[in-house]
């Protein structure tokens, strides 16, 4: 891959990841000491690592002692896997946003993923920004080829489908839309937004916001863009 792109737009990158990890903690459990030798040597990264591992165990060891607010893991590991440990961690820490790197583009893969909670999916060969800063902001992420796949196929059947309204919702919801943000992009009041989520939460049988987004990709109530 020819990366003379990010040369010159490597100190805004920095700067972004310096903003978005301020105050937050963060552990990283990826495949071979080199690729988490470099990780931990970004310079914008480093303050916010409280753990590093290759492995699935020492990695889970990690997010119990530090409880993070970010887990990033590769979807290969010396020992173990990147997916397990997402899904343990999930079920332990569900506030800790979750990041996949996966090998290749793999939709069952990412569909287990999604079902486990996993915050963001993306592929080794393609920046992790993107992902970082939507799961962040309090959104789920997957790759462009996954959401659009996912977009076009027909929605699992709910036992009470979600109204035009409720869809365009949990559309703003699944971007990492505030509740304000919400009732600002559509125009009504943020009671109103409020009442749409919980009438959503209560149709998908989740409860919270993430849980939300997750089920609405996986079962392609809606698209990401």
């Amino acid at each position: 891959m020819d990366m003379t792109a990010y040369i010159r737009q490597a100190p805004a990158i920095l700067n972004e990841l310096r903003l978005l990890l301020e105050g937050k903690s963060m552990v990283a459990c990826l495949e071979h000491m080199k690729w988490l030798g470099a990780f931990i040597c970004i310079e914008a990264i480093n303050p916010s690592l409280v753990g590093a591992a290759t492995t699935e165990d020492e990695g889970y060891a990690l997010i119990q002692t530090s409880q993070p607010d970010f887990l990033i893991a590769s979807q290969t590991l010396e020992a173990g896997n990147g997916l397990s440990l997402i899904a343990r961690t999930e079920r332990l820490r569900p506030d800790t946003k979750t990041l996949l790197v996966i090998d290749d583009l793999d939709h069952n893969l990412v569909a287990i993923a999604l079902k486990h909670g996993c915050d963001g999916i993306c592929m080794k060969s393609e920046s992790f920004m993107p992902a970082l800063r939507t799961i962040a902001g309090g959104g789920v992420y997957v790759p462009r080829a996954v959401a659009d796949a996912l977009a076009r196929q027909t929605p699992q059947a709910l036992m009470e489908p979600l109204t035009r309204r409720e869809t365009e919702v949990l559309q703003c919801l699944t971007l990492g839309s505030t509740d304000q943000d919400i009732a600002s992009t559509l125009v009504i009041s943020v009671e109103t937004a409020r009442t749409h989520l919980k009438r959503i939460y209560q149709k998908l049988h989740v409860s919270n916001r993430t849980q939300a987004a997750v089920k609405g990709i996986a079962f392609g109530l809606v698209a990401l863009e």
